[in-house]
């Protein structure tokens, strides 16, 4: 005999089905990739990191996923910070108009190289905060979300670092113990 408000077996089945069909409906594709940035502002990011850490003979500062290293510091420990890099970003896009008429990431080398002169001139904090996430997105540790592939520390000829609780070598066995008679 079931408890009054109790399901069986099929109930129970059929319920997970729906619970299931309904988060699939409910959250639906990502509609980006970004967790914090737009589209239209990862690829300003990207552009202006990409002259930080250009690329030549080794990838740059968007290969390296910079843009994605500062996005997931947005959308976790630097959440705070949101508003300065979106405002930042958009002085960026707003200086690039108003100078060349185009978006900051069409522009070529050189004009990028002025608007980020004049962006360091007139706002030198958001600049350096730019510069240091660049570099820190290129330079540390992958597991944060930049440095992909090792990139940086491949052309440097850094080995990885030790990661604290795994070795990196398989340990030798150790000789027996011998009993002094």
């Amino acid at each position: 005999m079931k408890a009054r408000g109790a399901i069986g077996r099929r109930g129970f089945l059929r319920l997970g089905a729906v619970a299931a069909a309904a988060s699939v409906v409910a959250c639906g594709p990502p509609s980006s990739r970004w967790r914090v940035l737009t589209e239209e502002e990862a690829r300003t990011l990207a552009a202006a990191c990409d002259q930080i850490i250009p690329p030549d003979d080794d990838p740059g500062a968007t290969q390296a996923g910079v843009v994605n290293f500062i996005d997931r510091q947005l959308a976790t420990r630097k959440k705070k910070d949101a508003a300065l890099w979106r405002a930042g970003i958009a002085g960026i896009e707003s200086a690039s108009r108003r100078a060349y008429k185009l978006a900051f990431a069409d522009l070529g080398a050189d004009a990028q190289v002025a608007v980020l002169k004049a962006i360091e001139k007139d706002d030198s904090a958001f600049f350096r905060r730019l510069r240091d996430y660049t570099m820190m997105g290129f330079y540390g540790d992958p597991r944060h979300g930049g440095n992909r592939d090792r990139v940086s520390w491949r052309m440097l000829g850094v080995p990885d670092p030790p990661v604290r609780g795994r070795l990196h070598e398989v340990p030798s066995t150790p000789a027996p113990l011998r009993h002094r008679s």
